[in-house]
């Protein structure tokens, strides 16, 4: 029973410490040398055949992706990160303060058009007469300022976060990423 209740302790401490634990440490690094040698080869086909499909594509690096995999993990232990933090810093094409982006992804629809109405009385408020826009053009003066997208394109990349996709782009993002390299690097042969 001692036993029992030793190992639950301890499943639980590394689960709420995955970065010091040698057992999820080396988890994560294998599911790492998995994408890691998944990624070389691609690259590797592509210097061999002499073609570069100017996808973006580029070598993993192990030591990063075994930490974003662990910072993932932290995610879900009492106190670590929130998911939608982790999936800004990794993930998210809106670039950023990661606090704030995170902020955004976690409202609501009812908080997020609360927002976009603060942005537009904020605006209005600091301009001298009477402005003729609408909150929602007030917004995406704003967020075109701030974060260099439109208002649409910052609700599809950040305010429409969904944790299982966030789950999905920070566990198969590289595999994903390596597949479509396949087919670009098939597309260059053809």
């Amino acid at each position: 029973m001692m036993d029992k209740i030793k190992q639950i302790r301890e499943a639980k401490h590394e689960i709420e410490n995955p970065h010091e634990s040698e057992r999820m440490r080396a988890l994560a690094a294998i599911l790492a040398e998995i994408e890691t040698a998944q990624r070389a080869a691609v690259i590797d086909q592509r210097e061999a055949a002499g073609i570069d499909p100017d996808d973006g594509r580029e070598r993993i690096d192990k030591q990063a992706r075994t930490t974003e995999i662990l910072d993932l993990v932290d995610g879900y232990g009492p106190g670590g990160r929130p998911l939608s933090e982790v999936w800004v810093d990794e993930c998210c094409p809106v670039d950023g303060d990661t606090a704030a982006l995170s902020h955004y992804a976690e409202m609501s629809d009812a908080e997020w058009t609360q927002q976009i109405e603060r942005w537009a009385e904020t605006i209005r408020n600091s301009q001298a007469g009477e402005i003729d826009a609408t909150d929602r053009d007030l917004a995406d003066h704003h967020v075109s300022k701030k974060w260099g997208v439109s208002v649409d394109r910052f609700e599809q990349e950040v305010v429409a976060f969904e944790p299982a996709t966030a789950l999905e782009d920070l566990l198969a993002g590289p595999s994903k990423e390596t597949e479509q390299a396949i087919e670009a690097n098939t597309e260059a042969l053809a």
